[in-house]
């Protein structure tokens, strides 16, 4: 699915996702999806944990994150996101909603996608293929 991604010379190992989920079910199906796709992926149980892995990574090419969580709500997630990277840098962000009731006000804090729990790993690399390919096209522009 994500041969096409990086026309431009990038290579896949270099994309690059950071997910956020207190579910640990979760996290494993998407770092094991991605990484069978070729992708790079760091996970965190918490948002502090999250946070460290930010602070020695570079800036990672997507953000997946709980809407809803017991710690820390994706708004507080995305203050310190956007505080760490800034607004205009920060990266597609990708939430994982518990119910379509919180579908308006996750898209009010602007991310790029939300995927609905449960979701089909098909349903979760074709948001990330988009997303890539969007990433890319923007950055072909710069």
């Amino acid at each position: 699915m994500f041969k096409n991604w990086f026309r431009s010379g990038k290579k896949q190992a270099d994309f690059t996702v950071l997910v956020v989920s207190d579910d640990a079910t979760v996290r494993s199906l998407i770092h094991d999806s991605l990484t069978a796709e070729g992708c790079t992926v760091h996970a965190a149980a918490t948002v502090p944990e999250a946070v460290m892995l930010l602070d020695g990574m570079e800036l990672p090419d997507v953000l997946i994150g709980d809407f809803r969580s017991p710690e820390v709500d994706g708004k507080a997630f995305l203050d310190k996101a956007r505080t760490r990277f800034g607004k205009s840098t920060l990266p597609p962000v990708v939430f994982l909603m518990d119910t379509k009731e919180d579908e308006t006000a996750a898209h009010s804090l602007g991310v790029n996608d939300l995927l609905v729990k449960p979701f089909e790993v098909s349903a979760l690399l074709t948001c990330i293929s988009k997303l890539a390919e969007s990433r890319r096209l923007s950055q072909a522009k710069t």
